[in-house]
């Protein structure tokens, strides 16, 4: 599984887009290294679902460990701005996530190989309104 912060990158998350990049580079490679196999490889990249943490902070949803609370969330500002960049207008459910992956789990898919399937509602095509 990976994000599509693997192949656009994303501002202030070096370690994410980095960790997701490689994961694209490695789906391709083991593709290539076993397709003689039969063995098909395919990655799934996801853009903005709705999960507890891309939620709005403003709900107040927290993790405790300890004496430690972190907020969770993003701001509604910046989630309405990353909404604007979705051509369908709006975050992906999560079972609308694993339709991807599900999908890649099919007899359909059965000569899908060494693909990064983008589950991103089209945010590639830039913003909307």
């Amino acid at each position: 599984v990976s994000s599509i912060s693997g192949t656009m990158g994303n501002a202030g998350q070096a370690n994410y887009a980095s960790g997701k990049a490689a994961v694209v580079g490695l789906t391709r490679t083991l593709a290539k290294e076993w397709g003689q196999f039969k063995v098909n490889v395919n990655a799934v990249a996801f853009g903005f679902v709705e999960t507890r943490l891309t939620a709005a902070k403003e709900d107040g949803a927290t993790f405790e460990k300890g004496d430690v609370s972190i907020d969770l969330g993003i701001p509604e500002q910046m989630r309405s701005l990353a909404t604007m960049m979705i051509p369908l207008g709006r975050a992906a459910t999560p079972e609308e996530a694993a339709g991807g992956v599900f999908i890649l789990c099919t007899p359909w898919s059965n000569f899908v190989h060494g693909q990064v399937l983008n589950v991103t509602g089209g945010s590639f095509a830039g913003m909307t309104s």
